[in-house]
Parts: C-alpha cells; structure tokens; sequence
C-alpha cells in the first residue's frame, strides 16, 4: 500500500547504503528584474526543502532568484561562506538574460 503522505513535507531521500538526501532547488535570475517585485517582494519567500535547518542557506540561495544578479562578484558576495566549488558551479550555471532552475541534491550532514 503507498503511503498517503508521499509527495508531502521536505524533499529529502533516504537510501540504507548512504546518507540521507536533501533535494534543493533554486533559481538565479540573469534578467533586469525582479520577478517577485509585482507582489513587493524581493526574492521567493518559500523554502525548497522545507526543513528548518537549511532554512537560512535556502534564503541566501533564494536572493539568486530575486534581484538580478548582475555579475560572478554578484553571486560570490550572495554566497559568501558556501563551500567555493558550490559556488563556481552556481557561477558556471548562471547565464546573463535568463532564469536558470537548478536543482541539487547533498548528503544532509553536508548542506
């Protein structure tokens, strides 16, 4: 029988073999504005994964998706303290004039 609540709650994925997931996904916005200035807001204000923990990185990563990010110092200033490979590989991603959704996942001890 499947489990009602499947589909609800944290995106996370446990595999007995490995550590615990958690599913992250974001945007950066490469445009000239603000697609969540229409409702006054500066950036999404809901969480991806949904577990309190990450709740402060996931908020860092929503900025990349508020405001436009105008340049790769733009980027390392939002995310200054993340691991710097997370970060060049969120450089790598992100493409002037465009949204770019990107969805990651981490073992849960590191996120």
């Amino acid at each position: 029988m499947t489990d009602p609540r499947a589909g609800l709650g944290p995106r996370h994925h446990e595999d007995p073999g490995e550590p615990e997931q958690v599913e992250v996904t974001f945007t950066i916005n490469g445009t000239r504005t603000n697609p969540f200035a229409y409702w006054g807001l500066s950036q999404n204000p809901f969480p991806s994964s949904g577990i309190h923990e990450f709740a402060a990185a996931e908020a860092r990563l929503a900025s990349l998706g508020g405001e436009p990010v105008l340049s790769e110092d733009d980027i390392r200033d939002r995310l200054r303290g993340f691991d710097p490979a997370f970060v060049e590989r969120c450089i790598r991603a992100w493409v002037p004039g465009q949204i770019v959704h990107i969805t990651m996942r981490f073992p849960r001890g590191r996120t």
